[in-house]
């Protein structure tokens, strides 16, 4: 079972790095059927196959200029602090704070549920 467990960790582990993020387009053809022009390097549909001049740009329309018209999707930003810290350059985020009221509330509902118990119980014992 240990073994089982260790291998499925590492396999885990071992998939984002080998994953593939994306392919090149194999020709210009299937990239202007996707609706993909001006390729820039960097972007996952780019290979080097694409850019005949060697310049970066891969199925290149409209001259040396153009837009590329499929941009790479990116993941949207995430917090990188769970707590701004006090005097920290505001930055047009807003952080959603949690003074932790509520497990203090739900702590204090518990005491007093057990302390209720044990007097019950003590006066219950006492009549016996």
């Amino acid at each position: 079972m240990a073994v089982a467990a260790v291998v499925g960790f590492s396999a885990l582990t071992a998939t984002p790095a080998n994953a593939i993020v994306g392919a090149a387009y194999a020709n210009c053809t299937e990239a202007a059927a996707a609706g993909a022009f001006n390729i820039p390097v960097g972007d996952p549909g780019y290979g080097t196959h694409l850019d005949r001049d060697n310049d970066g740009i891969g199925c290149e329309q409209g001259g040396s200029g153009g837009a590329v018209v499929q941009a790479p999707v990116q993941a949207p930003a995430q917090a990188q602090v769970a707590q701004m810290p006090v005097g920290g350059a505001p930055t047009g985020v807003t952080q959603e704070t949690d003074n932790g009221m509520g497990f203090l509330a739900l702590g204090g509902l518990v005491a007093a549920a057990a302390t209720g118990t044990v007097i019950v119980r003590r006066r219950m014992a006492g009549q016996a």
